[in-house]
């Protein structure tokens, strides 16, 4: 089933458009890799699937009623600034945010995610004195906790050592066996994307690629750098 289709898509900045005709479908407990060269605007699809940036032509369209939508980021700087166990950065996913007062389904949540994510035994470690994999499994719970029906990774693995990234992948790959959870994430990292993606859109400054990732031509890609366009 799709859950997500983009037909035509196109976005211009000025005189200048990053891409055009650009056609694309996320599936239902699929894995999706938006790829691409630096600058071509993988982040600023994403944007307009956060429907934080408008198209300039085509449509994003959900295919029932719009999903919880979560996102996470490569890094937050903010998380620095939280004084707080892991487990209670967790729960800010929650509308209320963090309270000491939580439900007991609130409660159960938060143990299953922190189970889910492998944060028990780290659930008391201040999120500011975790490493940079602890963090990142952190912020993926946050977002897992309200069960959305779509997960946004956007480059979640680039800060990340060899072990960590696949801890962390496999982590979404056991949610998403388990939940009715469609993925899209934008990625550099080639083994990364071979072994968990299952679909990939290639943007070009022409238009784009799409199709499953077996079928990739992985001399089109730039691998090992980084963009935010």
């Amino acid at each position: 089933m799709t859950v997500l289709t983009g037909t035509d898509v196109g976005i211009k900045f000025g005189q200048r458009w990053l891409y055009r005709h650009v056609n694309f479908e996320l599936r239902n407990q699929r894995v999706l890799a938006v790829i691409g060269d630096n600058g071509v605007g993988k982040t600023t699809l994403i944007r307009a699937i956060l429907e934080k940036q408008k198209l300039t032509e085509g449509q994003l369209n959900w295919t029932n009623q719009k999903p919880v939508v979560r996102y996470v980021p490569q890094e937050r700087p903010d998380a620095q600034d939280f004084p707080l166990r892991i487990s209670e950065f967790v729960s800010l996913s929650f509308d209320q945010g963090w309270q000491p007062w939580q439900t007991k389904a609130e409660k159960a949540q938060i143990a299953h995610i922190l189970e889910d994510t492998n944060l028990v035994k780290l659930a008391n470690r201040r999120i500011d004195r975790a490493s940079g994999g602890e963090r990142q499994r952190a912020y993926l719970a946050q977002a897992l906790l309200v069960n959305p029906g779509v997960l946004i990774l956007d480059e979640a693995t680039a800060n990340l050592d060899n072990v960590a990234k696949y801890e962390l992948m496999d982590v979404v790959r056991h949610y998403r066996d388990h939940h009715q959870l469609s993925i899209i994430m934008i990625s550099h990292d080639l083994e990364i994307i071979q072994e968990y993606a299952d679909d990939y859109l290639l943007l070009k400054p022409d238009g784009s690629e799409f199709g499953e990732v077996k079928d990739l031509d992985v001399t089109q890609l730039e691998v090992g750098n980084q963009d935010h366009a």
